[in-house]
């Protein structure tokens, strides 16, 4: 028996050492230094999700959690409309993960509040071979490296970068269709990548404000993972979730 426990914790270790090196082969994409041209978008209209995701499927979630009062904050700060606030989630089982400034589980029914509704888009990109120990190795690796809290950006490195790169680390580097791929990229990432192009004196008015924002972001984003712990730990509790399999409490 003890030699049976011994074989599979050093089998369950391979596994593990093996889905961080393959997950650390893909890189995360790049960060950019200066925006992205283009106009910034309405939201896309929603549209329902065409099928019942199997258990191991991983599922990439589109919200949008802007209000009035942040666009036309945004609007002001940037010298152009702002439409919307793209949000990103990734679930696996019943799981689901999102990003602000640290990689969190959290609750979709916590996001679809925050965004005032369901996701305006679902994403099935098929299953990964991945295990829960294998997906919170690689997790844990990215919150150490690309994702650690000093390389928060809320323009250039955010929910929206973590998602999609842990998406192709849970599925391979082929997970997205050529066509949905542009649509991440052009709809979604773009957004926060271009919102400061339109500011008088161009890539160095850009570098300053996103530089004299860099300390507003952290205030920001400490605000709101304060109120994302006590909306997840409110859910919790209304749900009646044993204590034992709370995320709050983890």
């Amino acid at each position: 028996l003890m030699r049976d426990t011994l074989v599979r914790r050093c089998a369950l270790a391979w596994a593990l050492f093996g889905a961080s090196a393959s997950a650390a082969a893909l890189s995360a994409r790049p960060k950019l230094n200066s925006c992205r041209p283009g106009p910034n978008l309405h939201p896309p209209q929603r549209e329902d999700p065409v099928e019942t995701p199997q258990s191991r499927d991983v599922v990439v979630k589109l919200y949008d959690i802007s209000t009035p009062e942040l666009c036309q904050a945004m609007s002001v700060l940037a010298f152009k409309p702002a439409y919307w606030f793209p949000k990103l989630s990734i679930g696996v089982g019943g799981r689901t993960w999102s990003y602000d400034g640290e990689p969190e589980e959290t609750y979709d029914a916590i996001i679809a509040n925050a965004a005032g509704g369901p996701p305006l888009r679902t994403w099935n990109l098929g299953p990964t071979p991945l295990s829960d120990e294998e997906i919170d190795v690689v997790i844990s690796d990215m919150g150490a490296t690309d994702y650690a809290p000093e390389e928060y950006d809320f323009f250039m490195r955010n929910c929206n970068h973590f998602c999609y790169d842990l998406s192709e680390r849970l599925v391979g580097s082929e997970a997205w269709p050529a066509v949905q791929a542009e649509f991440i990229d052009e709809r979604v990432l773009h957004e926060s990548e271009a919102i400061l192009n339109n500011m008088p004196g161009g890539a160095l008015q850009q570098s300053l404000t996103r530089s004299v924002t860099r300390g507003v972001q952290k205030i920001i984003v400490k605000s709101w993972r304060k109120e994302w712990k006590r909306a997840l730990a409110e859910y919790e509790e209304q749900q009646n979730i044993p204590l034992e399999q709370r995320i709050s409490s983890a």
